[in-house]
């Protein structure tokens, strides 16, 4: 295995890594995410706020988990040099920065978060593709 496939697993756990703090992080500041929904829809009452913002935490959580585990799955099947785990990384994780607008524009709980990780999943996608010694592994 190539140096920038390495570095491209290692970059996925870690993007794995981020998701389980975002599901984590939504869990514990529910109180944060329940004034954010009130500001945002004054008319709501407090049940509706509790309602949306329980909603809010169950969907992260499960949308997140889904992406931790595409994430350990890609970066251990990309050992395997199969041309799929490549377009499928690339995929998934160039989806994943498009997706993050949404968690951008929905709450600026994550704002410093977002764009960090969508680095570190462009730099995944790069060393996928860029290196000659990336194109050779999956190619071979």
């Amino acid at each position: 295995m190539t140096a920038p496939v390495r570095w491209a697993r290692w970059l996925l756990v870690l993007v794995a890594l981020s998701h389980v703090v975002v599901a984590v992080v939504l869990w514990t500041r529910q109180d944060v995410l329940r004034n954010e929904i009130a500001a945002q829809h004054p008319d709501f009452g407090a049940d509706e706020v509790a309602r949306s913002a329980a909603i809010a935490v169950t969907s992260g959580a499960v949308f997140h988990g889904v992406l931790l585990v595409v994430c350990l799955l890609l970066a251990w099947k990309l050992a395997t040099g199969r041309p799929w785990t490549r377009r499928l990384t690339t995929v998934s994780q160039l989806l994943s920065v498009v997706f993050s607008v949404f968690s951008w524009s929905s709450s600026p709980m994550f704002h410093v978060v977002i764009p960090l990780v969508g680095a570190v999943q462009v730099a995944v996608v790069v060393l996928l593709w860029a290196p000659p010694a990336s194109r050779r592994f999956f190619t071979e």
